[in-house]
């Protein structure tokens, strides 16, 4: 092989071994698009200026390429924090659905006498033993999957940064503004507050 192919091969090899920077999902996408181009630019350069043609293509593309790398990386970590955080608020929001189906049926029976959702449950629960397991395990379910859901979408809107400056601690709180995390977290507060007024009503009133 020519020393001139041997070089231009040489620095194709180099560089699709730097691609490497990249998120790996990028490399999929333009990866090979990227090394043809690059590929193309050298052997162009390479005809016009020789050598010094092929090292000006180097000092263009090096710092060019840690640059988009940085950005593409700093992009991927966004986006796989939103996945993150779109699946907490999918968690939150399955641990949510039975104390929100009970607090609803409960709302339409003895607020409005609407017996749609309410009166299957007790159907349900009109089985000899069910309402004893329902009365043990439901305040389980029902308060502790609603706690966990809390604590998942606030942990996915909130994130939390210790630092050292000037030889103190400095610890800071930033919040994100993410919808559906916050949605979750919000429908889990407001049923919480209305489940433990329930049980404080059922318990501590009318003796």
């Amino acid at each position: 092989m020519p020393a001139r192919d041997r070089w231009l091969s040489v620095s194709e090899r180099i560089y699709r071994a730097l691609l490497v920077a990249y998120p790996r999902g990028f490399r999929r996408d333009r990866g090979a698009e990227m090394a043809q181009v690059f590929g193309d630019l050298c052997r162009e350069e390479k005809r016009r200026g020789g050598a010094s043609g092929l090292m000006m293509v180097w000092v263009r593309t090096l710092p060019d390429l840690v640059a988009t790398a940085f950005v593409e990386r700093v992009r991927a970590n966004e986006k796989e924090v939103m996945m993150q955080d779109r699946r907490l608020a999918v968690i939150g929001f399955v641990l949510l659905l039975a104390p929100l189906y009970f607090v609803s049926a409960s709302l339409l029976k003895y607020g409005l006498g609407v017996g749609l959702l309410f009166d299957p449950l007790e159907a349900f629960l009109s089985v000899a033993g069910r309402r004893d397991v329902f009365n043990a395990v439901s305040p389980v379910v029902f308060l502790g999957g609603l706690g966990v859901a809390i604590a998942l979408n606030i942990y996915a809107v909130t994130r939390f940064d210790v630092s050292r400056e000037d030889g103190t601690i400095v610890s800071t709180v930033r919040v994100r503004l993410e919808l559906w995390n916050i949605a979750v977290a919000a429908v889990s507060v407001l049923l919480l507050v209305t489940l433990v007024g329930y049980v404080f009503l059922e318990n501590f009133t009318h003796r």
